[in-house]
């Protein structure tokens, strides 16, 4: 019995020297293999060393004027066929991005095809002898992203309005009257042609392309003498608008001034062209003023400029009290109608108004 006891306490003798032996090896193993770990690193870091990392080129889209950087832009990889209005995406982004590097777009690259961006096709085709109709065809694709394409700026811009000696410029009045359904062609936006140099009573006025150019032009000429800012009220105007103003005066007159109806249709006229009688439907007039509400523009020095400047770039002054008894509508210093420089010029020297004008050259 007593040799049986004693086995068990000779056991337990040796059980802390077990315990021992197995921690020795464990920190050996971690020894062992930290060792070759920074091993490893140190292997990593001498070939990083040797082998640089290559460093991504990324190329900014160039948006300069400079000829030679906005002409060599390649086509996309897959170049659309056909983008007009309502279309969007990727494709209408690159068309947006190459119009603005030529100087012809300056809204955001949306990627919608809306007004602004087919405003800037327009004036793209026109300033390179395309068929002007807003849409981005194959042709008109072919063009944009060839080196023949040219930067607005440097461009010379088409001769205005370039009608021939015998021609006669369109007029619009009470006996005049345009079609209930006349739509002038080529209507572009006024703030899509001329961007910063001019405000706007609203981002939809509009005009034909040649008046807008030509107004553009003019406004320029104007800062550059130190006449500005300048701002421009209206445009062109639907025959809808034209009723709402009409209606509009009617009614002020009779509710201010306590006039029959007839009486109030009889003073309106005077200011306001019957729907369809107005200039403004031929998108060819312009009201611009000098944007200080407390000046009347008949006394600031943008309307000393226009009277004596206007002529020189294609615009009459369409309504003046001289003139009144002929036009049958009060003078108007604000309002402006482009007939082109050759017709304008020689209106000045002869001291015509259209109408005096027109039946001159109906009479030749």
């Amino acid at each position: 019995m007593q040799q049986n006891k004693s086995n068990p306490k000779r056991r337990k003798r040796r059980s802390p020297y077990l315990f021992m032996l197995l921690c020795a090896l464990l920190i050996i193993c971690i020894i062992i293999f930290g060792l070759r770990a920074m091993n490893g690193w140190e292997a990593y870091e001498k070939e990083a060393a040797v082998t640089p990392v290559p460093t991504p080129t990324v190329r900014p889209v160039q948006v300069t004027p400079d000829v030679s950087l906005v002409t060599n832009t390649p086509a996309p990889t897959v170049t659309p066929s056909y983008l007009a209005n309502g279309s969007e995406g990727e494709m209408v982004v690159q068309l947006q991005q190459r119009l603005q590097q030529l100087g012809y777009y300056t809204g955001a690259l949306d990627g919608q095809y809306g007004s602004g961006t087919q405003s800037a096709v327009r004036i793209f085709q026109q300033q390179h002898g395309l068929d002007a109709d807003g849409v981005a065809g194959q042709q008109t694709m072919i063009v944009l992203y060839s080196a023949d394409a040219q930067y607005i700026v440097i461009t010379p811009t088409p001769q205005p309005y370039a009608v021939a000696a015998e021609e006669v410029p369109i007029l619009v009045n009470a006996q005049n009257k345009l079609p209930d359904d006349y739509v002038p062609a080529d209507l572009v936006q006024v703030k899509a042609v001329c961007g910063d140099n001019m405000l706007y009573a609203s981002n939809d006025v509009q005009g034909v392309w040649e008046a807008v150019v030509a107004l553009d032009e003019m406004i320029t000429a104007a800062k550059a003498d130190g006449i500005g800012p300048w701002k421009v009220r209206e445009g062109y105007r639907t025959l809808k608008y034209q009723q709402q103003i009409f209606d509009n005066y009617v009614n002020r007159f009779m509710e201010n001034n306590g006039m029959s109806r007839s009486q109030a249709v009889s003073a309106t006229k005077q200011t306001v062209a019957d729907p369809g009688c107005s200039e403004h439907h031929t998108g060819l007039a312009f009201d611009l003023n000098a944007n200080n509400p407390d000046v009347a523009f008949v006394d600031t020095a943008q309307y000393v400029w226009l009277n004596k400047h206007c002529w020189e770039y294609g615009f009459i002054m369409r309504y003046t009290d001289e003139k009144q008894d002929i036009t049958s509508i009060l003078g108007e210093e604000w309002h402006v109608r482009y007939v082109g420089k050759e017709h304008s010029i020689r209106m000045r020297d002869s001291n015509m108004c259209l109408e005096e004008y027109v039946a001159w050259l109906n009479a030749q």
